[in-house]
Order: C-alpha cells, then structure tokens, then sequence
C-alpha cells in the first residue's frame, strides 16, 4: 500500500508542479522555426521583430533613419490572469554594458486572424510583480498590429461588400487624383465569397500611388489577412502579392453606407484623420447598377453627345447595341437538371441545375445567350448577377454526361463587365489547359481540368478496360513515393455483367504459397474514352462507397494502372493524368505480363477474407495491421514494469 501512496503523492507533486509553471504565451503567438516570426512597424521607420518560445518573447527593436541602431530585450511570462492577458517581466539588455534592466508590465493579445495580433500594454511599468497594472484603466491598445508571415497567404473577410464608383484624395490636395469622367475609379470587394478587393484604376500610371510603380494589370487584387471592428470603424489588413508590405484599411459607414476609405501604406492602424507617412482616401462613393451587357460605363452618358470619344463607353446610351438581342435567357438540356454530388465531398460539394440556373457553392448563375451565340456547341455562357453593385461576371461552361450517372463540367476564364460580346466568353482561349511539364507534346491544351459529380442513385456501366490488360493481372503496388507498398492481383470481369474490377492484397504463407489477404471490390460507374486514348474509369469502393478514377498506360515492358482519388479525377485526359499527376495518384500497379501467380484465386466465388476500412490512401497502398494492437501491447508491458517495480 505504501508504494501506491508514495506513486499518488508523486503524481499529485508533478501536476502541482505543471500546475504553478503553465504562464504560458498563447499557442497561436507561438514561433516554430528558428523566428522571427512576428513583427511590427512604426512611424518613423522603427521595425520591431519577434519570437515567441514557450514563455519567453524574444524582441528586437531597430530604428531604421540614418545608423541603423538596434535593441534586444526579453518578456518572460510570469501571470497568466485569462483571457490573454499577461503579467510579464520585461528583460532590457545593454550590449554596450552588459547590465540587465528588470521591471514588470501587463500585456493582452488581441487576436484578429491566424496572423494579425493587436496588443494592450500597460501605461506603467512596475520594480515589483504588481497585479494592479492588469486591471484595464491602464491598459492602452497599440494601433500597430503584430503581423506573421508564416500564415499571410489565409483569405479572410473584408471590411466592405459590394462594388463603387469613387474619388481619390492625397491628404495634402484637395483636389481628386487621376479622375476621369467617364472612366471613374472603382472598388469591388468581396463580390464572392473571400473573394478579396479589386482595385481599377483605369490608367496605368494611377496604379503607382498604390503599389509605387506603374503596373499593366488592371485590377490590382488585394487579399484581405484580417477585419475586426473596433469602436466606430472596421479595419483590415490587406496585402498585394507584388509587394511584401502589408497595407491597413480603415472604413467608415454612415448609416450602413460606405462613407470614406483610409488607406495606410506602412501598416499602421490610426484612429485619428491626421496626416501620415504614405496614406491614401477614397471618398465619395458612387454605385452603378449593370444588368445588362449592353449598358453604359459611366451613370453620366445620357448627359453627353455620341463624339468619338466617349460612344465606345456608353455603348446604351449611342445605340451601339439592344439589350434585348445582346442577352436574354437560355435553358440547359432537362438530362442535366437535378441534384449532383461530388465525387470528392458529396455531402458539401453540390451541384444543382434546373432549367435556366446552374449553382455551386454558394454562386447562383444564369444562363445567356445572344443572336449571336446561339450556334455554341454544348457550351452555355453562365452570368453571375449582383445587386450591391459588383458588375456583372460572365464564364462559359462545358458540360457532359459521360454516364448516366455521372455528369463532368468545367469553366472557362471569368470574364467581368464590360465584355464585347457573349460569343468572346466560349473562345477556346479562354479554356486553355497548360500543364507544368511543357516537354510532353501531343496533348490537346483544352482537355481539362474538369469536375466530376454523380446523382443520387448511381448505376453500374461496363468497364470495359483497355485491350492489352488481361482479365486476371498480377501486380506490384507503390505508393506515391514509389515506395513497395503490396502485391496482389487485379481481376478484371470482362464476362457478364463486366462492371466489377477486384483487387486482392496477397501474400505467401510459411510454405511459400500465394494466399489472399484482403479483397475489395470496385463497381465501375463511367468508362470515358477520349479520341486516340484508353479509357478513364470512375468507380465506387463497394465496402468503403469511397470514389476514386482509374488511368491506364503501357510501354514496351510493363503495363500500368494509376489510381486517384476522385478530386484529381478530372486533372485532364488519361494522357495528361499519367505525365502530368502521376504523383498525385494514391497507388500505382505495374502489371506483370503473362503471369500465373493470379491463377490460384477461383474466379467464380468469394472466399472469406478480413477487410479493412481506412482513407482511400490506406486502402490501397498501406498495410498497417497489428500497428494498434503493438502499441496496446506496448502501453501494457510498460504499466506493468512500473507495477513490477513498485511491488
């Protein structure tokens, strides 16, 4: 009984212990390279750069402006007093004499995303650990957000939606930069989903005041980092992918109305409106309603004569087109409408279709078409249609039905408002394809990359597998690593009904025999064949109901038989599948040929076998039994040698 008494107080001691030393800094300040990962920038060129390990926040402050002079001090978490905020000890030391300086300040991390962090520091510091300065009448908030690079690729909200028409201003003009009259500057932002912020500037050299240099793109896109909403205005952070600066946002509504835009080039988050380094303002805001492709630029045409100058952007207004003969409705074929999973994600990648609507995700698009574009192939031009006002988008779809069952559809490059026409949206250009490795020839530039769904109620096809793959194949399997992952044997059931392929796992017994390990059964759900290449299969895994696609190939020595998973199913044709994502595929079977060691599985019956459900990846390429019951056993012996040890 003692030994239990004296294991108990023991363990009783260690979480006391655990208990007394958790002043811990948040996880999600935490560095996980070598650092810094946090930093900071300040008026006046002063950079601050930060690490965060475990309890200590490495800080090293450096003034930018004429000699470069540094200092380095320490925060060592010493109270943790909830809701991230901390009592720490402040650590200053003197490189020149060696002296450490020691006093105590409070500090609250305010969380905005993954990568922004605002902080509250106290007005005072203190010689002795005192709790008072935590309490929040002297605690001031740093308008300099902590930023990490390490996460600065997350899409999140940003502070405005809709689209507008505005003015710009530098502080110091009072009168609107780069201002054109029939071709006003313009903000979209968060028209779709995370979508980020567009900026039109119109004319090349406007973009300089944003991004310091004249740029050919126009818009420029913002990716919003994070928004919060503090006190009256919403702020964001916001970065261009050309720059490594991080810009700051600052939006005033006035009766949920955008009334101003504050644009900070350094990073800095201010409330007041004085004049700082490197800012911008937009101002009044202006929306301008589109509904159709045949509509005026600018809401002022209808106030000026059709010159030469000006007819090309008022296209409504000079009778340069008919509304109703440039857009109107279309309708898809009634074997497309319906409710359609995804392959990879049927419960939240839906696909719907009724008559004149196709929507995905959360996009309703409309289907349009002109006098023009009538004579299209399969192909339907989709118009994405906003009332907050983002101008309209135009994209055109491919659409197929490949199996009863299964419908494959992709998009071309979206287009936004104005466009010339409707039949600019299906050009083949818009659909190019280019794969990375440019050293393959042969292969058609508009073959991909497609989106696989299914319906409700799948029905089997025939496989019907390439020529050269016999109907029983023996195989090695690798995995994606092209590492030895199993042999087996791929059965192939080109009799009736032929819409089965089996896979068997097998291996040799103590006497050096084949025996079947595991059997899975695949049910073939479309056989795509593309002109002057073997098929692409889509099949479901009748235990797990998991889909994936399968890609075939031969050389002169072997054939092989890739398998994906079914987000990579529609990658390109089998050509492009093989040369291009290969690496991507969950398994690779190379395929003996003129093998026996398939002969002693009897094809006509089943035998009885374990199975296994895993991933789709561990259902093909890994063979892990008896990894969870070593570590039981593990767990096991380990407990009783301590028991052992005890008694």
């Amino acid at each position: 009984m003692k030994y239990w008494l004296l294991l108990i107080a023991i363990v009783q001691g260690l979480f006391t212990s655990l208990c007394r030393a958790e002043c811990k800094f948040p996880d999600f300040l935490q560095t996980y390279g070598d650092g810094p990962s946090w930093f900071i920038r300040y008026p006046g060129n002063k950079d601050v750069s930060i690490t965060v390990k475990y309890t200590h926040m490495y800080i090293k402050e450096c003034q930018m402006h004429g000699y470069r002079s540094c200092k380095t001090y320490e925060r060592n978490c010493n109270v943790d007093k909830g809701g991230y905020k901390f009592l720490v000890r402040e650590i200053l030391s003197d490189i020149n004499s060696y002296e450490r300086e020691s006093t105590y300040r409070c500090i609250q991390f305010i969380r905005r995303s993954k990568s922004v962090v605002q902080i509250k520091v106290s007005r005072y510091m203190s010689k002795n650990s005192s709790e008072t300065l935590c309490n929040d009448e002297f605690m001031n908030l740093d308008l300099n957000p902590m930023i990490s690079r390490e996460h600065a690729e997350e899409e999140n909200q940003c502070p405005i939606v809709g689209g507008y028409d505005f003015k710009l201003y530098a502080p110091d003009q009072p009168a609107p930069l780069c201002d054109d009259i029939f071709l006003p500057l313009r903000i979209e932002s968060d028209c779709t989903q995370r979508e980020g912020i567009k900026l039109y500037f119109r004319r090349r050299n406007c973009s300089s005041l944003f991004v310091g240099r004249p740029i050919e793109s126009d818009p420029v896109r913002l990716r919003c980092v994070a928004t919060w909403r503090y006190m009256q205005y919403t702020f964001s952070i916001v970065k261009w992918h050309g720059s490594s600066e991080f810009w700051c946002f600052r939006v005033l509504y006035k009766e949920n109305d955008v009334q101003e835009i504050y644009i900070y080039f350094n990073g800095i988050c201010p409330f007041d409106d004085g004049k700082k380094e490197r800012m911008l303002m937009l101002k009044h805001f202006k929306i301008h309603h589109v509904t159709n492709i045949c509509e005026d630029e600018n809401l002022v045409c209808s106030y000026h004569h059709c010159s030469t100058r000006v007819r090309d952007n008022c296209k409504l207004s000079c009778s340069l087109c008919e509304p109703e003969k440039e857009e109107r409705p279309c309708s898809f074929p009634s074997e497309f409408h319906g409710f359609w999973n995804g392959l990879d994600d049927p419960v939240r990648s839906v696909l719907i279709i009724d008559n004149q609507t196709l929507t995905y995700g959360s996009l309703k698009w409309h289907c349009v078409t002109s006098t023009t574009s009538e004579t299209l192939r399969r192909r339907k031009v989709l118009k994405l249609k906003f009332n907050n006002g983002c101008h309209p988008r135009y994209t055109c779809v491919d659409i197929e039905q490949p199996a009863e069952s299964v419908l494959r559809y992709r998009t071309g490059t979206e287009l936004h408002w104005p466009i010339q026409g409707l039949e600019e949206v299906c050009e083949d250009r818009y659909f190019d394809y280019v794969p990375t490795n440019s050293h393959v020839t042969g292969i058609a530039r508009t073959s991909g990359p497609w989106i696989y769904f299914i319906n409700d109620s799948p029905k089997f096809v025939t496989c019907n597998l390439p020529w050269y793959i016999p109907k029983a194949s023996f195989y090695d399997m690798y995995d994606r690593n092209n590492n030895l992952a199993n042999h087996g044997c791929l059965l192939n059931s080109n009799g009736h009904p032929g819409h089965v392929l089996q896979l068997y796992y097998t291996y040799k017994d103590i006497d050096k025999e084949w025996k079947v390990h595991i059997k899975k059964t695949f049910i073939c759900l479309a056989s795509i064949r593309f002109i002057g290449e073997n098929d692409v299969l889509i099949t479901q895994n009748v235990d797990e109901g998991i889909y994936m696609c399968w890609s075939f190939y031969r050389d002169h020595d072997r054939n092989y038989v890739y398998i994906f998973g079914a987000k990579d199913c529609g990658n390109g044709t089998n050509m492009q599948l093989v040369h291009y994502s290969a690496k991507k595929a969950l398994a690779t079977l190379v395929l003996m040929k003129n093998s026996t060691e398939c002969d002693f599985i009897e094809y006509d019956q089943d035998k009885a076998m374990t199975r296994r459900s895993d991933d789709a990846l561990s259902n093909l390429t890994e063979n892990n039994v008896g990894s969870s019951s070593n570590s039981i056993i593990s767990s096991f012996l380990a407990l009783a040698f301590l028991i052992q040890m005890l008694l």
